[in-house]
């Protein structure tokens, strides 16, 4: 007995059918295990390099068959995009989290906010490359800053940084996009506080110097609707948690409240901001304490004496 010229067509067909049935069930187990798919992540063009890159690398290396797609949103179309579900994720620097519970977070990198000094500065010293830089040291310098229509939180962290150490710089002079900021310094325009991550390049030595507290690190958040439920997006999510947990320079803070002061120990309650974390004044007597500025789990006690 021997097939048909119809009979061999058929069999053929139906081998690759059987064969297209399996390879669907196999790719519809990967899926559900968040082993293929998609992901869309609104990211920051300026991060790319320094945060984005290692992170989606280590991500690929344990999910390879998940597609990702990178887009850079304004802050408020990249919420808008999240609430509608035409993004999974969005990195947000913190303190600029959209308020709304339809949204959870994480942490995701942390670093030291650094000074860019222009080229033969009094302050730009290699052999002072290692030593942390006081923000007071800074007092009569212009300061760059990008406008505050396009980074209206950074502009934000710097003033809320200055605040911190009563420092009022003599001008603040914006600059559109981070390598023209960088290249206004080089020629001597005046100086930029930044993010150490986005400084890129190598600076030679002595013209970036890390700050000393008080000014607070800098850190970036992952954040994901949670009415969008995911087994891909819970896996990039946990990727992303390793991946904080070794990359990051400034530890990322942790759940209770840490109260660092320098000299004397005191007791004392803190009073409750309106988002619920702990802030606002400490009532020690003299001398006086405050909190000029606030991270989401830490307190840095600024000590001022009368």
């Amino acid at each position: 007995m021997a097939l048909t010229d119809a009979g061999r067509s058929f069999l053929t067909d139906a081998r690759r059918l059987l064969a297209a049935g399996a390879e669907a069930r196999e790719h519809a187990r990967e899926a559900a295990h968040g082993h293929r798919g998609r992901l869309i992540l609104a990211n920051v063009a300026a991060l790319s390099r320094g945060v984005v890159s290692p992170l989606l690398q280590a991500f690929r290396a344990q999910y390879p068959r998940v597609e990702i797609f990178l887009v850079e949103l304004e802050p408020a179309d990249r919420t808008a995009a999240l609430r509608e579900g035409r993004i999974h994720l969005g990195i947000y620097p913190e303190g600029c989290l959209p308020q709304d519970p339809q949204f959870e977070s994480q942490p995701l990198y942390a670093c030291p906010m650094v000074a860019v000094l222009p080229p033969g500065h009094p302050l730009a010293d290699p052999a002072q490359a290692r030593a942390e830089l006081v923000i007071h040291a800074l007092a009569g310098e212009t300061v760059l800053v990008p406008p505050a229509e396009v980074s209206r939180g950074y502009l934000e962290r710097v003033e809320r940084a200055c605040a911190a150490a009563d420092f009022t710089p003599a001008a603040l002079h914006p600059v559109g996009g981070v390598p023209n900021l960088l290249g206004m310094v080089e020629a001597g325009y005046g100086v930029a506080i930044l993010p150490e991550v986005l400084v890129g390049a190598p600076v030679p030595a002595g013209q970036m110097r890390r700050l000393r507290a008080p000014v607070p690190p800098f850190r970036l958040r992952l954040i994901w609707s949670l009415t969008v439920p995911s087994q891909t997006l819970e896996n990039f999510r946990a990727v992303a948690e390793t991946f904080a947990s070794q990359v990051n320079e400034v530890p990322v803070p942790p759940a209770e409240i840490s109260v660092g002061i320098s000299t004397e120990q005191f007791v004392g309650t803190p009073s409750r901001t309106h988002s619920g974390h702990s802030g606002g004044i400490f009532d020690f007597g003299r001398p006086s304490f405050s909190v000029p500025f606030l991270t989401e789990h830490s307190i840095i006690v600024h000590l001022t004496r009368p």
